[in-house]
Formats: C-alpha cells, sequence, structure tokens
C-alpha cells in the first residue's frame, strides 16, 4: 500500500504531537503533517510546535516554554516526517535551546526556531500582575449571542473565497484537521462597517483526545496553544484587507508567540472532568507593503484572562497578470489540485 500523503486525520493531538528519540538531542516525528487543501504542503504549525516539543525533551522537568521565533525557510512536504536537531545555547533560571529541522528526503534545513522555558515564579517573589481582559460575550456580542464554540462552522482547510466556493459545491466538506477541534466564528456583523485594520477575527480551539496533567508536562499543553495559533493566520491578512483570491504567493515567514499564562492555567483539559476547555484566538491584521502582511493575535482563555500574544511575518504577493504561477501557492493551481484529489478518492470509495 502507498504511503498517505499528508496527515489530514482527526487523531488526537498527543499522538500528533508524539516523537521518537533518535539520541540526546535529535528527535523524529511520528506522524504526518497536515497538509491543506489535501495538498502535500505542510500546515506549519506542525512544525513550528513541534520543534518546541522537541526542545522540551531536553531541559530540567519542571520548566515551561515562555518565548518561541520560529523561521520557516523551506516548504515542508506532508508526506515526510520531521528531524529535530536540538542545541542548548544557555541553562540556568532560563533555558534556551535552537531547534535546526530537516527532512526524510534532504538535508537542508526547512525551519529553524529560538525558544525559551523557565521556572514558575515562587510564591515568596514579589511580583507584577497587570495585564488586559476582555469580556468576549460582551465586546463581541453581535456575533457570538449565546452560540457555544462548537456550534460555530469548522474552520475552513483553507480560509479564503476560493475553498469557501469549494464547499458550497462540495457538501460543506472540509479537510480533517489532526489534534485539534478548530470552529471559526462568522465576523460579518461585526466587521462590516469596520475598515480593514480594524477588522477581527475569532477562532475557537481545544484539543482533540486525551491529555496528561498538565504539571505533569506542561509543554505539551502549550505547545496545542502554538499549534492553533498559526492556523489560517495570513488569510486573515488577504481577507481583511479585500485581497480575497488575488494572491500569486501567500506563506509565513516568521511566526513569534510570548506565552502570558503558566501552569494550571494553561491546562487544555479541565482537571475534574478530564473534558477539553475551549480558549480563542482573537486576530487581525497591521497591514501589508512591500510583498508581506503583518498577522497579530491575542489568545484568550474564554474568562477573559489572556494567555498568550502572537506576531506574523508573512510572504503576500499580488497577481500578476498573464505571468506563471508557482504549484501550491496560488488560489487557482490549489483548487485544481483540491478537486482532483477528492475525484480520486470517491473513486476509492473513500467519501
Amino acid at each position: 500500500m502507498a504511503p498517505p500523503d499528508n496527515g489530514n486525520d482527526y487523531i488526537d493531538f498527543a499522538k500528533l504531537i508524539a516523537l521518537d528519540k533518535l539520541d540526546d538531542t535529535t528527535y523524529r516525528s511520528k506522524a504526518l503533517a497536515f497538509g491543506p487543501a489535501n495538498g502535500n504542503r505542510t500546515y506549519g504549525g506542525h512544525v513550528y510546535m513541534q520543534a518546541c516539543y522537541a526542545a522540551a525533551q531536553t531541559i530540567p522537568r519542571g520548566m515551561a516554554l515562555h518565548n518561541v521565533t520560529g523561521w520557516f525557510l523551506l516548504l515542508g512536504k506532508a508526506n515526510e516526517r520531521f528531524t529535530y536537531r536540538v542545541r542548548k545555547i544557555r541553562d540556568g533560571g532560563y533555558c534556551t535551546r535552537y531547534v535546526d529541522v530537516v527532512q526524510e528526503s534532504g538535508s537542508v534545513v526547512c525551519f529553524t526556531c529560538i525558544c525559551s522555558f523557565k521556572r514558575p515564579e515562587k510564591k515568596s517573589m514579589a511580583t507584577i500582575d497587570i495585564r488586559p481582559s476582555l469580556d468576549l460575550r460582551q465586546e463581541y456580542a453581535a456575533v457570538l449571542g449565546d452560540m457555544k464554540p462548537d456550534e460555530h462552522q469548522e474552520v475552513p482547510g483553507v480560509d479564503a473565497p476560493w475553498y469557501w466556493e469549494f464547499q458550497r459545491r462540495n457538501n460543506k466538506y472540509t479537510d480533517p484537521f489532526p489534534g485539534l477541534k478548530l470552529r471559526k466564528v462568522d465576523m460579518d456583523p461585526y466587521n462590516s462597517d469596520k475598515p480593514p485594520l480594524e477588522k477581527r477575527n475569532l477562532k475557537y480551539y481545544c484539543v482533540r483526545g486525551g491529555m496528561p496533567s498538565v504539571e505533569d508536562d506542561p509543554n505539551m499543553h502549550i505547545c496545542a496553544h502554538l499549534y492553533a495559533s498559526d492556523r489560517n493566520s495570513l488569510f486573515v491578512i488577504s481577507n481583511n484587507l479585500g485581497i480575497g483570491n488575488d494572491y500569486s504567493q501567500i506563506a509565513s515567514l516568521s511566526h513569534t508567540v510570548i506565552m502570558h499564562a503558566d501552569g494550571p492555567e494553561l491546562s487544555m483539559v479541565d482537571a475534574g472532568t478530564g473534558e477539553p476547555i475551549w480558549f480563542v484566538q482573537e486576530a487581525w491584521t497591521g497591514g501589508s507593503r512591500h510583498g508581506r502582511g503583518l498577522h497579530q493575535s491575542r489568545m484568550w482563555r474564554e474568562d477573559g484572562l489572556q494567555i498568550a500574544s502572537t506576531m506574523q511575518d508573512g510572504m503576500m504577493r499580488l497577481k500578476v497578470h498573464d505571468g506563471e504561477e508557482k504549484a501550491g501557492w496560488s488560489p487557482e493551481l490549489m483548487a485544481q489540485q483540491l478537486e482532483n484529489s477528492l475525484r480520486k478518492d470517491r473513486r476509492k470509495g473513500k467519501l
């Protein structure tokens, strides 16, 4: 039997993030990564969160990730696994790690990141706790109403107009996304009278399946938040700026996440019931210039605790009519790829 083209399947997060240890500083993914539009181009959030989880295997117990910046250097292949090579930069009260990532078919680094871990502050230490809070239900009453998170639509495989049209023609089909449950809030009533830079996007997320306790493995819980943070992020830029399908190249260049919460505040499951906890990502764009776009977000617990801030620099190039477009990048070619893959699945009886 031929190997799968990607990891598009509703599997548990604990299975998705699992690693094989090759030696004390080298780890390899077990599960394949999600391929948007059922393609071979990897969702960047997979390698981003898993590189941090590989780094977490090399630090003392009890330390938790609080800051990471990663750079996407080459397209990942969704039908190949990733190898993570961790290098120690610093140990101490803060531990810093550098991670280079390669895939099975080559030795060229496709992703690299620097991540920092720290211990919880001692209760005897005086600290400052001044932070924003947000009443989501009040601020976004026009779009949230009384709806529960899972009553909103499933996040589309690609959050772009061409994919929405594809869904309308194919019984609301969306690519199965591993690891997390994701729900997209219809923001049109909130955004309709706002200029592009003031528009907001809301996305609910929670884990699939069971998790070790946050006390036993805080970094697995943190990595679930990292995994959610990059989902369809650049399409917030194109959609809010009115570009729609008028891009020729769109890709993440770098992504930064800063955690503002600690320990139980970041737990993806309720300690009492074991049920998954829903979180919300509130996202917007700071604009686009020089072939790039800026994605920003705040990540919230539903009770108004901000757990993280994110910032992403992405490639954002407009179409050049009569110009040659790159496979896997343009809306037209991605739509054609998805239509072809669905036809094959129907012939094989998978759908």
